[in-house]
């Protein structure tokens, strides 16, 4: 299953077609843990993320409590995940050599995006995290990413313990503008 979901990813559309991308996935058990066991250890040394997540948790927001309680699940227990993707920007060219440019994502998160789609499509969960910020050192240590790779997510994969629930997103009504922005 993990096959069909990066052979989606890698269909995906880049600038000048040149594919800059390397995808890790991290399916070995001592590897998740480490990764897991490093975010826990973030999150646990970080007051401010503690408190924002607990004050979520008890939000008139049911959508907003879900959330939250699931961002302190990913931070306590990514290391349970049955695999992690991590998407690396590699040998980037199109449309800017430049990593770190907003317009580098335009070569990499339409295969993100193929990848968790896949994945849905097949039943399994996944959720885009830029918890690989938080943790670049560690995954480069772990992981033996050189340094001319960037890793641009860390997207935990696996069956979810309950259903998909319904999503809430605004309505187009809300994002739409015809031929102007006014």
């Amino acid at each position: 299953m993990l096959e069909q979901v990066l052979r989606a990813a890698s269909k995906a559309p880049s600038g000048s077609n040149t594919q800059p991308w390397e995808i890790v996935v991290v399916d070995d058990a001592a590897k998740r843990a480490q990764i897991g066991d490093a975010l826990r250890a973030i999150y646990e040394s970080n007051e401010g993320l503690q408190q924002l997540i607990s004050a979520g948790e008890s939000s008139d927001d049911k959508t907003q409590r879900l959330m939250l309680k699931g961002a302190r699940a990913f931070f306590s227990q990514l290391g349970k995940a049955p695999a992690m993707v991590i998407p690396c920007l590699y040998q980037l060219s199109s449309p800017t050599p430049d990593p770190a440019s907003l317009l580098a994502g335009s070569s990499i998160y339409g295969a993100v995006q193929n990848l968790m789609l896949a994945a849905r499509a097949l039943g399994l969960g996944t959720v885009m995290t830029t918890a690989h910020a938080m943790l670049d050192a560690d995954l480069r240590r772990i992981l033996e990413i050189p340094d001319d790779a960037t890793p641009v997510a860390l997207i935990p994969i696996g069956y979810p313990d309950a259903n998909f629930g319904p999503t809430t997103r605004k309505g187009t009504d809300e994002i739409l503008r015809w031929n102007a922005w006014g």
